[in-house]
């Protein structure tokens, strides 16, 4: 009898012990992803098509509370009237257009280029330069899974997102993409 209340004891702390351990791991997984998600992560491009770049890289997931008390711009989703509570997903891209162009002269004062993804006029006499520069970005987001036999996959290993840059002059700097649980 005795043997079992010291085995049921041993058991009881054991079970404790790994409880506490399990909990420091989580926390420090949690702490981990919210230092990826706060890192901007440069992004792989590839080019389809001849011309058209795409990026892709991976979908950070943060929990919900870390996201409110340390990612969030809270002023910003005040702007926009909404609740982190609301949220599913954050996905912020920064992108840079550069090229050069050669203004022909339309009259004596008015330089001018146009094409599908940007227009310029300058005005000399004025010293105007008036311009206008389009971009358009098609993101996915598609599942990864651990495994794969003929045509079943199970196990989601995570997440990737793509993202496709129709304007050949832009190019996406870094994405980064937090899905909150």
């Amino acid at each position: 009898m005795l043997v079992w209340i010291v085995a049921a004891i041993v058991a009881g702390l054991y079970v404790s012990f790994k409880r506490s351990e399990v909990r420091a791991l989580r926390k420090e997984l949690r702490d981990v992803s919210v230092r990826l998600a706060e890192a901007e992560e440069r992004v792989d491009t590839f080019i389809i098509r001849d011309s058209i770049p795409v990026v892709e890289t991976r979908v950070v997931e943060v929990d919900r509370t870390d996201y409110k008390k340390l990612l969030a711009d809270e002023s910003l989703i005040k702007d926009l009237k909404l609740k982190v509570s609301d949220l599913e997903s954050e996905n912020r891209t920064l992108l840079s257009t550069r090229d050069t162009v050669v203004l022909t002269s339309v009259d004596d004062s008015v330089y001018s280029y146009r094409d599908q993804w940007c227009r310029f006029s300058y005005v000399h006499a004025t010293g105007v330069l008036d311009w206008e520069v389009r971009d358009s970005l098609c993101t996915y987001v598609s599942a990864e899974y651990r495994h794969r036999f003929l045509w079943w996959k199970w196990g989601r290993k995570g997440y990737k997102v793509s993202i496709v840059n129709f304007n050949p002059r832009s190019r996406i700097e870094y994405e980064k993409y937090i899905r909150l649980r």
